[in-house]
């Protein structure tokens, strides 16, 4: 598609002699008509003709052409139309008076012709203008990132000006405006570019062909300026390299470059915003995170602490049976600090991308079992009712991180339920996937916080609705990212008659199953 710019050069004469070519065209033809019909035709009817001459004349071209036409109309009049015929020669007095009127009537037409043609002119230029800022500015409005904002703006100078684009921040200029990349898409590639582009960046105005600076430099070189920020310039190289940009093109190319200045300004503010906000949530999270450390590892230090101590008293106050007991509360503790620290690692597992799923066929009841052993002591207030059909398929998991994510549902249902309800696990194939449910008695989870609790350090209340537990509020995040590294998903519903149900899939798609070793058995046929 033809941009308008474009049209408007391709409809340009190339040069002023074809504007005057033309002229002697228009008006040889319409004098040759009427000396065809001139024995048909009064003098009044041809000067009326060769006045209609003068005015296409005047519509077409410049004033310079409505000129000569008019200087030819008088000419022709009076050489071939005013008896004696063939010469410039006036007997009648009377037609002096005609040529002079004929004379200030053509002017005039021509005059104001030219003038409804200028502004005619005008107008298709500033609606060009203007519909070409109205285009960047569409496209400048979805622009998020700095680099984006360049590209459409080259794209668009590719549409006003006929030649190569190439579009520079100011990160790729020196203080001074002295160009960083040694070719700029094969724009700028000279000296002289260089120094235009220094130039630019010092008096904020544009330089190159087109313009009455840096005449040396064949690039048409335009600030990208807000106020007294220079924030790049936008490079032109002509095509055919003879051809020197108009005027019109150079204000186009910069009132583009304004425009792309304010989207420059957004494109830096948002990139800003952006950052102040993920500095903001990055000091939420570490907040959250030495809060939480500071509570959940201060607690089982003080007890191991206490229990040491009370171990290493000399003075045979403890019975074995007690000594026993602060040896499991040393036990139980250190199992809870290394929980918390492998959760810890697993969240900047998730976070990072680097959570490595090793996928083998397993039966699901395995992974459940060895889950169910790591928790037992967390869980002997709490019956769990396994129910799993006879026909469940093998799956394809990480056992370990599935494991994981069994220990995460269990602790959590122990932490926010009453003593001495059930917590229930049930699984079912589907098409292509396996869903597997904990489910529990508690007071379930508040409605609008579905998605809620698998952010990280997200703490409800106890399950009495007090306060929060213990515990970093990471175990739902981490078994989200597990089974979504797993190709799953997981969520959570109200359970029917009270309490939560946590369910996640399991795809039924991973490697393939190694074929049986076949046996080397030794069969004897008896003839």
């Amino acid at each position: 598609m033809t941009s308008p710019a474009r049209g408007a050069a391709a409809r340009r004469p190339s040069s002023r002699l074809a504007e005057y070519t033309g002229t002697v065209v228009i008006m040889a033809a319409m004098i040759a008509g009427c000396l065809a019909a001139r024995s048909h035709l009064t003098t009044v009817d041809v000067a009326m003709l060769l006045l209609l001459g003068v005015v296409v004349v005047a519509a077409r071209y410049r004033r310079g052409p409505a000129l000569l036409a008019t200087l030819v109309s008088i000419a022709a009049f009076d050489f071939l139309f005013v008896p004696p015929y063939y010469t410039f020669d006036v007997h009648d007095a009377r037609y002096l008076l005609t040529f002079a009127v004929m004379l200030v009537v053509a002017l005039t037409m021509s005059r104001l012709t030219g003038v409804i043609r200028e502004h005619g002119l005008e107008a298709q230029v500033r609606e060009r203008r203007a519909s070409a800022v109205a285009a960047l500015n569409a496209e400048l409005a979805a622009a998020a990132t700095h680099d984006e904002v360049l590209a459409i703006l080259a794209r668009h100078v590719e549409r006003a000006v006929v030649g190569q684009v190439c579009t520079l921040g100011a990160e790729q200029l020196e203080t001074d405006g002295a160009i960083r990349v040694p070719l700029a898409g094969d724009v700028l590639t000279s000296m002289p570019e260089s120094v235009a582009a220094r130039w630019v960046h010092q008096d904020g105005r544009s330089a190159g062909p087109g313009t009455a600076r840096c005449a040396d430099s064949e690039a048409l070189l335009v600030p990208i300026r807000n106020g007294n920020r220079h924030l790049g310039l936008v490079a032109v190289r002509p095509e055919p390299s003879d051809q020197v940009p108009d005027p019109e093109e150079v204000r186009l190319v910069e009132a583009l470059a304004a425009q792309a200045a304010f989207g420059l300004e957004r494109a830096v503010l948002a990139e800003q915003h952006q950052q102040a906000r993920a500095a903001a949530e990055a000091e939420r999270l570490r907040t959250s995170l030495l809060s939480s450390l500071s509570h959940d590892f201060r607690t089982p230090l003080a007890t191991i602490e206490g229990a040491a101590s009370s171990l290493l008293d000399e003075d045979g106050t403890l019975t074995p049976d007690g000594r026993h007991d602060l040896a499991d509360t040393v036990l139980e503790e250190s199992r809870r600090m290394t929980r918390l620290v492998s959760n810890l690692l697993n969240m900047v597992r998730v976070e990072t991308g680097a959570l490595a799923v090793q996928k083998s066929w397993q039966p699901l009841e395995e992974a459940l079992g060895v889950a169910l052993l790591r928790v037992e002591e967390r869980l002997k207030d709490h019956p769990v009712e396994v129910d799993l059909p006879p026909d469940l398929p093998l799956v394809p998991i990480d056992e370990l991180l599935i494991e994981q994510v069994f220990i995460n549902l269990f602790e959590n249902a122990a932490k926010y339920t009453p003593p001495c309800t059930a917590i229930a696990v049930t699984a079912s194939p589907g098409a292509g996937e396996v869903c597997v449910e904990v489910a529990d008695r508690g007071p379930g989870v508040p409605a609008g916080e579905e998605e809620a609790v698998f952010r990280k350090f997200y703490r409800a209340g106890g399950a009495a609705g007090g306060s929060a537990p213990g515990g970093a509020g990471l175990g739902l995040t981490i078994s989200r990212g597990i089974i979504t590294a797993h190709g799953g998903r997981m969520w959570v519903e109200p359970r029917s008659g009270g309490g939560a149900a946590f369910r996640f899939t399991l795809p039924l798609s991973g490697p393939q199953i190694p074929p049986l070793p076949l046996e080397a058995d030794t069969v004897e046929l008896n003839g």
